[in-house]
């Protein structure tokens, strides 16, 4: 089944079937999704605004070039599921099934995302500036040029990771646990005041 450029607002969308769908450039207002599925499905261009995904599998589901603005997965499945180059601006995925969750480059700023890992995964230039990212793994995570400014990171593990270009301003440095973190010289600086000391 495919949908192109259609728009839905305000709906309630109880046991729907999306499932191994494609969907290009559709738009999505204030929708509840409850139970039913997408899984397999494809996204492409598509936004989904202040919408609610309770109980919705979303397994397998490839997102390109999506927007999930304000949007809240209420214990979703995501289990194996990819965003790429998608923005998801004040979008909650606390108590989602984050599992296999792959999130490519993309603006995830004031996300909630405790607890999910991103180890190994491909996150150049991706902006969490203001997320919850507390208990997140980030482990031999690819972070060049990543945004994580006033992002909440205590407990984030990034041993291993590539934070050169990146910054962690407003971050408490403290709180991260970086062993083996590859960083650049302005980067160093930032975690040197941080933990209050001076490079000279």
């Amino acid at each position: 089944m495919a949908w192109e450029k259609d728009l839905w607002q305000e709906q309630e969308f109880r046991d729907g079937d999306w499932s191994d769908s494609e969907l290009l450039g559709c738009r999505f207002e204030g929708c509840v999704f409850i139970g039913g599925s997408f899984a397999g499905s494809r996204l492409a261009g598509c936004i989904f605004e202040g919408c609610r995904f309770r109980f919705t599998d979303l397994a397998g589901v490839l997102a390109k070039d999506c927007a999930f603005l304000n949007c809240l997965f209420d214990e979703a499945n995501l289990f194996g599921a990819a965003f790429t180059g998608c923005k998801c601006t004040g979008t909650n995925f606390a108590g989602a099934k984050t599992i296999g969750l792959s999130l490519g480059s993309g603006d995830y700023s004031y996300c909630v995302l405790r607890g999910v890992s991103f180890a190994k995964a491909e996150l150049v230039g991706a902006d969490f500036s203001h997320a919850d990212l507390r208990d997140c793994s980030f482990r031999e995570a690819d972070l060049r040029f990543a945004v994580f400014t006033q992002a909440l990171m205590q407990g984030c593990d990034l041993a291993k990771a590539d934070l050169r270009g990146g910054t962690l301003a407003g971050v408490e440095i403290r709180a991260l646990k970086m062993k083996e973190t590859s960083i650049d010289l302005p980067l160093a600086v930032t975690i040197a005041e941080g933990l209050g000391g001076r490079l000279l």
